[in-house]
């Protein structure tokens, strides 16, 4: 069978990690590196030579590749902005490309509908680039959970505290940026860094294996300790499924010290500890327990690897699509129709550690107070503490559309 043809969208940054994605199921036979989009300031670059001299063709700009790449390229990959996710994916999809849409998939609700009619009129598909709903870890915990072993599924919380530096948030255009150009961004540790972990919470809630869980409400801190960025970087936040699991995340930029993200889900028959880098660890009510991890599989090619096996018809769907991120992006905006706006941290419970582009923002006792909040299955402000701010649930069961200059629905 003929290898599937790849064009990506940049060449830096996490593009780098798509060409190298590609470049691994082209050594299997499976897809080629066909196409790059370069920017006039990267033209220069090393890795554009090489990519020439590799054969691979190189477009000045986007739509030089929706015009000349048919025939050529049949996935195209965006690891781009998060606020030009939406116009990209949705000209690639009507100029008849299929699309691995890097997460999270788009900023609001009313933008993912409007892809997912897009991918049905034009009968292509989008692959989003939640990688961990790939990972054979995560997939044999939802197995366990679909097959009754570990009961009804009662709570589900997860927290995460992974420190970013200045330079992070200098980075580009968009990094700590609610709205750029007028487009929204979300940016944040649940839209962005974090957001895998959200997504995951919400796919071991769902009925099978191809859906998510639906949201009834959502509620949500959302906290600003740096006073340069505009998007949140510590936040917590409740949800509940229509099925009645209740979630609880927690996430930070500012820690004390770094905390790799842990998913625990608690179920009438037993408990079971999902560790990132995927290792499991499942502890049934009549003592027997049962561990594992991802057997060496890399999430983050299996993206690419299965989105050229839907390609070819080996597969029917990806395992990460629009309508299984649908519940992510409920979430996020109901998110921010709780808060409603971000709230400053007070400057004197932030420290900072190093300088220039490595300095870090610490929040002070965050881990502890997030740990805490986390086992009481609370958010900050039911600890009391002094610069938490209360917010309300918000009703999200039939959400279509977010506007943040809207009063939304709010419930007790």
């Amino acid at each position: 069978m003929e290898r599937v043809g790849f064009g990506v969208v940049g060449v830096r940054n996490f593009a780098q990690d798509h060409i190298k994605y590609i470049s691994k199921i082209e050594e299997e036979g499976l897809g080629e590196l066909r196409a790059v989009v370069v920017q006039e300031h990267e033209r220069g670059l090393e890795i554009v030579e090489l990519l020439r001299d590799r054969g691979v063709r190189i477009f000045s700009h986007y739509q030089d590749l929706l015009d000349s790449g048919q025939g050529l390229v049949d996935i195209i990959t965006l690891p781009v902005a998060i606020h030009t996710h939406y116009d990209m994916a949705k000209r690639g999809l009507e100029a008849g490309y299929n699309i691995i849409l890097e997460k999270p998939p788009v900023p609001t609700v009313q933008q993912l509908d409007d892809l997912m009619r897009v991918e049905r009129e034009t009968g292509k598909f989008v692959a989003v680039g939640f990688q961990m709903i790939y990972s054979r870890s995560l997939r044999r915990l939802k197995e366990i959970i679909l097959e009754g072993r570990l009961g009804e599924i009662k709570e589900i919380t997860c927290r995460g505290y992974w420190p970013r530096t200045d330079g992070y948030y200098r980075r580009n255009e968009w990094a700590g940026k609610v709205i750029v150009d007028g487009q929204l961004v979300l940016d944040g540790p649940m839209n962005n860094a974090l957001a895998h972990y959200l997504n995951n919470m919400l796919f071991i809630a769902g009925p099978d294996m191809d859906s998510s869980a639906g949201l009834r409400f959502v509620r949500a801190e959302l906290y600003r300790a740096r006073p340069y960025i505009d998007s949140p970087d510590t936040s917590c936040l409740e949800a509940e499924t229509t099925q009645g699991t209740r979630l609880y995340f927690y996430v930070t930029h500012c820690p004390e010290e770094k905390f790799d993200p842990l998913m625990e889900v608690v179920g009438t028959e037993g408990t079971a500890r999902w560790r990132y880098p995927e290792k499991v660890d499942v502890v049934y009510n009549d003592g027997s327990k049962e561990r594992f991890d991802s057997g060496g599989t890399d999430p983050f090619l299996e993206v690419v690897r299965t989105a050229a096996s839907v390609h070819q018809g080996k597969a029917a769907r990806p395992y990460s699509t629009l309508e299984n991120s649908r519940s992510f992006v409920v979430a996020i905006n109901g998110a921010y129709d709780s808060a409603q706006y971000i709230t400053p941290i007070p400057e004197h419970y932030v420290r900072y550690v190093g300088r220039g582009d490595d300095r870090l923002a610490v929040v002070t006792g965050i881990d502890e107070l997030f740990d805490k909040a986390c086992a009481e299955r609370k958010l900050l402000s039911e600890l009391n503490v002094y610069w938490a701010r209360r917010t309300w649930r918000v009703s999200v069961e039939d959400y279509r559309s977010f506007n943040p200059f809207r009063r939304p629905h709010t419930i007790q």
